[in-house]
């Protein structure tokens, strides 16, 4: 199998979000591998708390998950918005600690309500522990910027 002439080659090139940051021209005056880390797992964690909140209103018990829902759709909106600003670089380091530990706390609250339900709900189970793997990388984050 060839390569056509002018396609994109990844050879010698991470093509990885590391390597996307590392490669932004602004100061690196942090952990990149742990900012990747957690940028990428804030984006799964969007995915999975905005498909468990889907899931959840085609339960049959719906009204036994209002809060589970919410809680979802508020995970996922403060880890959406926590990631874009990352990618950004920002320069205020209070503003980016602030929303990493709004991460940690919107993760964790998430995981402990999806848990409440994971017995019954398999999409429960699998996003509480997409948060919980959240939460860690965010904690993780947080001490590289310490």
């Amino acid at each position: 199998m060839t390569t056509a002439p002018d396609a994109p080659s990844d050879a010698g090139h991470g093509g990885d979000l590391t390597t996307v940051l590392r490669d932004h021209p602004g100061e690196h005056d942090v952990d990149l591998p742990a900012l990747a880390t957690a940028v990428e797992l804030l984006g799964e964690c969007v995915a999975a708390c905005r498909a468990c909140a889907d899931a959840c209103l085609d339960e049959e018990m719906v009204a036994d998950l209002v809060a589970c829902i919410r809680t979802d759709l508020t995970c996922a909106d403060v880890c959406a918005t926590t990631a874009a600003v990352l990618v950004r670089r920002p320069t205020d380091p209070g503003l980016v600690r602030s929303l990493v530990e709004a991460c940690i706390a919107a993760c964790g609250a998430c995981a402990t309500e999806c848990e409440r339900h994971a017995g019954m709900h398999e999409h429960c189970r699998a996003c509480a522990e997409v948060c919980r793997r959240c939460e860690r990388a965010c904690r993780d984050l947080l001490a590289a910027l310490a």
